[in-house]
């Protein structure tokens, strides 16, 4: 009887782990065919193979919305009762570790920025050239031969130097030299990467809340998992380093190194910058305003002093800093995209001034925010890591220009200290981002104008899963290790 009793308890884990083998499939049986993924060059399709006809595009769709949708549904499941079906964390990591390496074996084909990332490692570490001043396309027209490591970059990147921080690029430049020149070597080194960043940041996330559903919550998350482990996305490491700051901060009561670990998630995607002042803020918490005040100023030499250090390696001119900042210049998926076609405005003059106003009224409410809580007497980390939050949000959604579907894992290192219904809109926020991918399997086309029906039925679907009034049953307070709640 108890036997049974521990089996249907676990079922929602043996479930889930047996979708993801048939998520995988696909991709195994591709490589196992093919021996590389060195002659992919087509994108959107589940089955590895370009469809010929309106029912096998509708087949990819259909297979890729069905399974995760499942996986979802399982993933919720396992949510509520995360604290009856791991008998402890140790077993819980497990479990993690091996549904994400199933995904390790999914090749990328809903993006290809991974191999972007191998190109400019390869390009420091085999040609020694600088790839914030020389992109990959260079490389090709000066030896006259296609490097298999550039080869699939995507076309609009080949003219395009880095974009991303140079820690980022140093970590690509170690990860890309392992390969030796093997895009397939390669593409593994970087998923295994990604995967055991991934199993750290469930370590940690248990360190801060004690809470094996909060694991659960991140660890086992379908959209997580496709866009940090199948298609390698950098953020991944984004959400790494901003959950040391967190540790560091709340648990070792170590400003210095929380500081430290927030400037290099800065020198990967400038966005971390957002939650300095909070931090610092949080931590001085019990000092008068003018105390406050020192400590931003001693940790703001630290985090620029850091950040330096890193651009140090690759800087010659202002163009490193310019080319990171030029994101803001391109347009996809975003309310700016969607107002581009609406308003027939080819030239972009009405929309670069709406985004400049968004920009300035953005800057003029984080100062407000930032300034309040400064002045602020009393102050617990639940209400400033949401008000950060807040801010988080309006950034990624409103001032960003270039929405991409895992822009969405930014709102995830803090989403454990939200609300329960705030919880469950980001969680939501992550089912939506994905099937709304569906159109570029039922389309099988990368039409820049998709990005309009992908943003509405982005938010339609968030907003409609999130009318239903029932509760995500996680905890809603965090303990620390002696105990007591987190203020």
């Amino acid at each position: 009887m108890q036997s049974e009793k521990n089996l249907k308890s676990k079922l929602p884990v043996i479930l889930y782990i047996l979708t993801a083998i048939i998520f995988v499939t696909p991709s195994v049986i591709y490589m196992i065919k093919n021996n590389t993924v060195y002659n992919f060059i087509y994108m959107f399709t589940y089955f590895f193979k370009i469809p010929t006809s309106a029912f096998e595009k509708l087949g990819n769709a259909l297979m890729y919305f069905g399974l995760f949708s499942i996986l979802f549904l399982l993933y919720f499941k396992i949510i509520k009762k995360s604290e009856n079906i791991f008998k402890n964390i140790k077993t819980q990591i497990i479990i993690i570790a091996i549904i994400t390496l199933l995904f390790v074996f999914v090749i990328p084909y809903m993006s290809s920025d991974v191999y972007s990332y191998i190109a400019n490692g390869w390009t420091l570490a085999h040609y020694g050239e600088n790839p914030y001043y020389v992109p990959t396309g260079e490389i090709t027209a000066r030896t006259g031969f296609l490097d298999e490591m550039h080869r699939k970059v995507a076309n609009c990147w080949r003219t395009e130097p880095a974009i991303y921080g140079p820690l980022w690029t140093s970590i690509c430049t170690g990860l890309s030299a392992l390969s030796f020149g093997n895009i397939d070597v390669a593409l593994l080194i970087y998923k295994l990467a990604n995967a055991i960043v991934h199993i750290l940041s469930c370590i940690l996330i248990y360190k801060i809340t004690r809470r094996k559903s909060l694991v659960t919550l991140y660890g086992l998350n379908p959209f997580i998992l496709f866009e940090g482990i199948a298609n390698a996305h950098n953020d991944i490491y984004l959400i790494l380093f901003i959950l040391l700051a967190i540790y560091f901060l709340i648990k070792k009561k170590n400003l210095g190194m929380a500081v430290a670990f927030l400037a290099m998630a800065t020198a990967i995607k400038y966005l971390a910058i957002l939650l300095l002042p909070f931090i610092i803020i949080y931590y001085a918490r019990k000092k008068d305003v003018k105390t406050r005040l020192k400590y931003c100023l001693f940790c703001g030499i630290e985090y620029i002093a850091i950040i330096a250090l890193f651009y140090i390696i690759y800087l010659k001119d202002f163009q490193v800093i310019l080319t990171v900042l030029g994101q803001q210049a391109k347009y996809n998926r975003s309310i700016f995209f969607i107002l581009y076609y609406f308003l027939r405005d080819h030239n972009m003059t009405i929309v670069k001034i709406i985004q400049t106003i968004a920009f300035v009224a953005f800057a003029i409410f984080y100062a407000y925010v930032v300034i309040k809580l400064l002045l602020q007497k009393k102050i617990n980390f639940l209400q400033t890591i949401r008000k950060y939050n807040v801010i988080l949000f309006i950034f990624t959604f409103v001032v960003i220009t270039n929405f991409n579907a895992w822009y969405v894992m930014w709102l995830f290192p803090t989403v454990f200290w939200l609300t329960g219904k705030q919880i469950k809109i980001v969680l939501n926020l992550s089912y939506a981002c994905t099937i709304a991918n569906i159109m570029n399997f039922a389309l099988f086309s990368e039409d820049e104008e998709l990005g309009i029906p992908y943003f509405v039925l982005m938010v339609a679907i968030t907003v409609l899963l999130s009318i239903d009034k029932k509760k995500l049953d996680i905890p809603r307070k965090i303990q620390n290790q002696k105990g007591n709640e987190v203020k």
